[in-house]
């Protein structure tokens, strides 16, 4: 039986009152909720959601009503036509602060980890246990017994069941259960939710119809961008300009679908879709394929887009992205200019690469001090050269570390503050970023309340323990 931490108030069950707003005694309901004779006058403003897909990815967020929700859009569900906006400061969901440290989660199953040993039902409830003691997050999914990273591990997986693709707790995704316990074999990482994993959070992801194809960069043609994602579940395949798709001899000509316009003198043109490009060629190259027949219209009609994208102020700090129109960008907020002007969406992390299957290494040596990579897949690779063997025709390409779950901190600079921390390898550190940054490339998870002091000398969390409870029978002995 599985437990779970964190009470959910139940849900009341109480019927609607009737519009005539009169209780079976004849009394009226309290106003101004309800009033007699009228409709309810607390109407339902028409930019609030009236409905949150279930597994949206959203990390639980602070309203300034003080309030812990599970996400943004379920925030403004519930506090529609109330003026509760994201709390500025985020401390103010917390006890220190003054908070009760109220909630609004649901009662999704979604479990994770906390850093005291618990699973909690989701990131909801573990939030509101940060809020009343300072509890973090472990990491996603259940917790594991010692047991768990103890057993035995499988060494070959040709037999085992095709289960995949499968979401781990590191933030990689594998071919089958089998192949994620061989290959993070004692680090206790477990299956969670597709939604956590780069190439698997759109597999389940209802689609829209929508009459836009995309093109693939598998060179296959999809009815729309979402079925793209959700038919190449746990694959690397991203949206590419339609001239890549589309033979050129299927076309009148070649100007109708160029591949690019490099070559053309940037002319801002305003579309009968209301978007500015750079040239006609790239207002052509942008919609090619495109049911809905886009033209080129007067600039006057695109002009208030024009002022409201150049107020978007951006830094030069360099974290390439590449658009959907296959061009690479310093950072995300200069995709998010582009976005705006002509609605170019993130196709994936780095920089865009030609769309060509480069050799394919057979075989990679494992060099000791060799660092681990990050993919824009979102995977860890044991090194550049594992990269492209183990992503052979996808286009994954390294990316920086940071934008990888068990990398993230690989070249952090820790602070030598003293928070110690029992990590899942039974050693103690000195704080959690010193854990992550010394096990770079593997889910190291940690547990603070095992560490809550460490005795001078002491480096294994099992010694600890034994420390601890000698004390501990000391104590008694001395009452």
């Amino acid at each position: 039986m599985e437990m779970f931490w964190g009470n959910i108030s139940p849900c009341s069950t109480m019927k609607n009152p009737p519009l005539d707003g009169k209780k079976r005694d004849g009394s009226e309901y309290p106003l101004p909720l309800y009033q007699s004779n009228t409709k309810i006058s607390a109407l339902r403003d028409s930019s609030c959601p009236r409905i949150c897909q279930q597994n949206a990815y959203g990390d639980p967020v602070c309203g300034s009503d003080g309030i812990i929700y599970a996400n943004v859009c379920e925030m403004k569900k519930k506090t529609c036509g109330k003026g509760v906006t994201l709390a500025s400061d985020p401390g103010l969901c917390q006890r220190s602060s003054g908070s009760k440290c109220e909630h609004k989660c649901g009662s999704e199953k979604d479990p994770v980890c906390g850093t005291d040993g618990r699973t909690y039902l989701n990131r909801c409830m573990l939030q509101v246990e940060m809020c009343r003691l300072g509890i973090g997050l472990s990491h996603l999914g259940p917790c594991n017994n010692i047991s768990a990273h103890r057993e035995n591990c499988p060494v070959d997986c040709r037999q085992a069941p095709l289960d995949g693709p499968i979401c781990g707790s590191d933030g990689n995704v594998y071919k089958s259960t089998c192949q994620m316990k061989l290959l993070t074999c004692g680090q206790g990482v477990v299956k969670t939710n597709k939604k956590y994993c780069q190439t698997t959070r759109h597999c389940r992801e209802s689609c829209w119809r929508n009459a836009r194809p995309a093109c693939g960069s598998d060179g296959k043609i999809y009815t729309n961008v979402c079925k793209m994602k959700s038919k190449n579940c746990g694959k690397h395949v991203f949206e590419v300009p339609m001239a890549h798709c589309v033979a050129q001899e299927r076309t009148t000509s070649s100007t109708n679908c160029p591949m690019d316009c490099e070559d053309e003198i940037e002319k801002p043109t305003c579309g009968s879709d209301g978007y500015i490009y750079k040239s006609e060629c790239e207002l052509r190259m942008l919609n090619c394929g495109n049911n809905r027949r886009v033209a080129k219209v007067d600039f006057e009609k695109c002009k208030n887009r024009l002022t409201k994208c150049s107020k978007v102020q951006c830094s030069s700090e360099l974290d390439q992205v590449c658009g959907t129109d296959a061009k690479t960008y310093i950072n995300q907020c200069h995709l998010s200019t582009a976005t705006c002007l002509k609605g170019i969406q993130l196709a994936h992390l780095g920089n865009c690469t030609e769309l060509k299957e480069d050799p394919c290494p057979e075989y990679c040596e494992d060099v000791v001090d060799e660092e681990p990579v990050c993919g824009s897949d979102g995977n860890v690779y044991k090194s550049s050269c594992h990269l492209r063997k183990e992503t052979c025709g996808q286009l994954v390409i390294e990316v920086p570390p940071q934008h990888c779950r068990t990398t993230a901190l690989c070249n952090e600079d820790c602070t030598e503050d003293r928070n110690f921390v029992c990590g899942s390898d039974n050693k103690i550190y000195r704080n959690e970023c010193e854990m992550k940054r010394d096990n770079c490339g593997t889910l190291m998870t940690g547990n603070t309340e095992e560490a809550d002091f460490v005795v001078l000398g002491i480096q294994s969390c099992q010694e600890q323990r034994k420390k601890k409870l000698l004390m501990s029978y000391n104590k008694l002995d001395e009452i």
